[in-house]
């Protein structure tokens, strides 16, 4: 019994002195703590960095999204537009409108250049 309350009470010792900042200075890790220093600020730069590019690989995935919806959207019209062409929806579109537009009865001359 006495070895079991001899051990808990040395591992509660040492857990308090870990903690207390004891450990640090009896052990002589003190003079080093400006590298600790520098290796938390280092990580802490590569975590920022992480999380920014991160941030900007997600913004430019959203815009790639958006840019391929547009390119559908503008194929899609480039597609209504060449289907209009034809002189017979022309005409009834026209029509629906009631314009009094009508096809040129002569051809169209064609002006030389000089």
């Amino acid at each position: 019994m006495g070895k079991a309350r001899n051990f808990t009470k040395n591992l509660t010792r040492r857990f308090i002195n870990f903690f207390s900042g004891d450990f640090i200075i009896t052990r002589g890790l003190d003079r080093h703590i400006w590298f600790a220093v520098y290796i938390f600020v280092l990580f802490s730069i590569l975590i920022t960095w992480s999380l920014t590019v991160e941030s900007a690989l997600v913004k430019v995935r959203k815009n790639e999204k958006t840019i391929e919806a547009l390119n559908i959207a503008k194929d899609q019209r480039a597609i209504e537009l060449l289907s209009i062409d034809r002189r017979s929806t022309l005409e009834e579109l026209l029509r629906k409108n009631h314009s009094t537009l009508k096809a040129p009865e002569t051809p169209a001359t064609i002006l030389e250049e000089k």
